[in-house]
């Protein structure tokens, strides 16, 4: 009987909000998803990674509009965003921009094929996750 009034009470404590934070367990910021693995998004590449995913959220619930104008935000913010590393490397700049082009090109057509909507993606964090692993700086 004990322990189930200390769960209750627990439960009631957490549901209203009475538990501190400090009390309540944390867990680290990641980017999970099936097929790819966790990557951290304390890096320069988190940006590009948490705009692709929102488009690709959106394509996945069939919201072309928000789809479509999350791919455009990406393209927007990776041409404006990376002249550094364009500058430093324009092999490995040459090769998220054709990954993310890849990616967002088939989300603005008219009836795109899920699954190859999804390899690009998976793609183009691919090769986002290459600029982190070379420690290239965001301007």
């Amino acid at each position: 009987m004990e322990v189930w009034i200390r769960n209750a009470l627990l439960v009631t404590l957490s549901v209203c909000g009475i538990i501190p934070s400090s009390a309540q367990e944390s867990k680290p910021a990641a980017d999970v998803r099936p097929g790819v693995g966790a990557l951290t998004t304390d890096d320069d590449m988190a940006a590009y990674r948490k705009l692709a995913t929102d488009t690709l959220q959106a394509f996945k619930a069939r919201n072309m509009p928000t789809a479509k104008q999350k791919a455009r935000e990406l393209e927007a913010a990776w041409d404006t965003g990376e002249k550094e590393l364009k500058k430093k490397s324009p092999d490995l700049w040459e090769q998220i921009d054709k990954a993310m082009d890849a990616f967002i090109k088939p989300v603005q057509g008219k009836s795109p094929d899920p699954a190859k909507v999804q390899a690009a993606y998976d793609t183009f964090i691919a090769k986002l996750q290459l600029a982190v692993n070379n420690g290239n700086p965001k301007p």
